[in-house]
């Protein structure tokens, strides 16, 4: 199951365009703001975000993965708080840079301020979403990018979303997701993390 999860992310990361690497991405993560003051200013499911972020738990695998990172990291994500998929993974990403601190920073920018980010790393099916996480090392350039939804289950959205209802569909979502508590996102944003900024 790992490899497939991995290639995914791989072929996303290949597929950055050269207006992804145009992006003025030391200016978004400037006029991004820090996790915590995004869940004091946030508006729409909040015990939903709160909550998450509280209550989850990072796995030592995956703790051990991040601090033996080459080096820092800023995770940017393109994030609205009414965005059910943002409230199911970006807390699990906050959670593990709160416990790396020395390798990890994560901030949050709104569409308003990150929609070209978006329009670079689209959806499997050509839509700009949120979450949308950029990875940047410490200098602002870009490693990479990972959008909307871990990939087994983006998988599932793909083929299932034409035939059957939005209660299904978004039932059986927070099913996976619940059951999953993040483990899926951590893993392939960390297969991010680990890797060397894009050539420009």
């Amino acid at each position: 199951m790992q490899a497939p999860l991995t290639s995914a992310v791989i072929v996303l990361v290949a597929s950055a365009t050269l207006d992804a690497r145009q992006v003025d991405y030391a200016a978004a993560w400037a006029n991004a703001t820090p996790f915590h003051a995004f869940l004091e200013s946030m508006r729409a499911r909040q015990e939903q975000w709160r909550s998450r972020f509280a209550n989850a738990a990072i796995d030592a695998a995956a703790l051990n993965q991040a601090r033996a990172l080459p080096g820092k990291r800023r995770i940017l994500a393109i994030a609205e708080d009414r965005c059910s998929d943002s409230a199911w993974t970006v807390p699990y990403l906050a959670k593990l840079a709160a416990a790396v601190p020395e390798k990890l920073e994560l901030r949050v920018i709104g569409q308003s301020g990150g929609a070209r980010i978006q329009s670079a790393f689209t959806t499997p099916d050509g839509r700009l979403a949120t979450p949308t996480v950029v990875v940047l090392d410490e200098n602002d350039r870009l490693v990479g990018a990972w959008v909307e939804r871990p990939a087994e289950l983006q998988k599932w959205f793909l083929e299932n979303r034409p035939s059957v209802t939005a209660d299904e569909l978004h039932q059986h979502m927070d099913t996976w997701y619940t059951e999953d508590a993040g483990r899926s996102t951590i893993r392939e944003v960390l297969v991010l993390l680990g890797q060397s900024p894009a050539a420009r």
